[in-house]
């Protein structure tokens, strides 16, 4: 456990069973003018005693595999206690399945264990602003897995620019790198992404991607 931070920071905790790289990543976090680890967890069960008696972090960042209960498991557990914590997978895993069941559980970000420390500190922040962070080899992946899946899309009555904002954010873009890349305003990828949320009946970006993954709507 680490000290109290002052309130305007962001808060963090990490469960991961390697100690050197939980280690690393916590002294990471601390060094950061904008982040602080107030916990960093060996594992699930760990983490969800001190979930159950403390105030919950804003951000989880959860190794894919643990001992025990694993990173897939613990996502729905942790959104049960925490429904507004987000969590970042770390993941040395080349495994699509892994990767696929962990979007499905409702993670809000996904990064490679060789991901830079800057590249995990902006996707802390990214995450924090609703967006949703996956590294680029991640979301090659998750790409990929749409065109293998042969089942018929649901008909949502989606518009194809709707459809072109929905893959970018499946894709790991943040609403300014989407409206950026579709040359659009912030106003009108707004007003689109509350259209695409009335269609599909869900209420914010990590559901819209699970949904969109779930039922192959690309």
């Amino acid at each position: 456990m680490y000290s109290s931070p002052p309130s305007d920071k962001i808060h963090i905790m990490i469960i991961e069973d390697d100690a050197i790289y939980r280690e690393s990543i916590a002294d990471l976090i601390n060094d950061s003018e904008t982040l602080i680890c107030d916990h960093a967890c060996v594992s699930c069960e760990e983490a969800f005693e001190i979930l159950d008696k403390q105030d919950a972090p804003q951000v989880i960042l959860l190794d894919i595999q643990l001992p025990g209960i694993s990173g897939i498991e613990g996502i729905s557990k942790i959104k049960a206690i925490s429904p507004s914590t987000q969590i970042i997978m770390l993941t040395v895993f080349d495994d699509d399945d892994k990767v696929f069941n962990a979007i499905c559980q409702g993670a809000n970000g996904y990064l490679l264990k060789t991901s830079g420390g800057e590249e995990i500190q902006k996707a802390v922040m990214q995450v924090v602003c609703g967006g949703a962070v996956m590294s680029p080899a991640i979301a090659a992946k998750i790409l990929k897995m749409f065109s293998e899946y042969n089942q018929p899309n649901k008909d949502y009555g989606l518009t194809e620019r709707e459809k072109e904002i929905l893959k970018l954010l499946v894709e790991g873009k943040n609403k300014k790198q989407t409206a950026s890349e579709l040359n659009i305003s912030q106003y009108t990828l707004d007003t689109h992404l509350k259209n695409i949320y009335a269609k599909l009946h869900v209420h914010s970006q990590i559901d819209l991607i699970s949904k969109t993954l779930k039922e192959h709507l690309l």
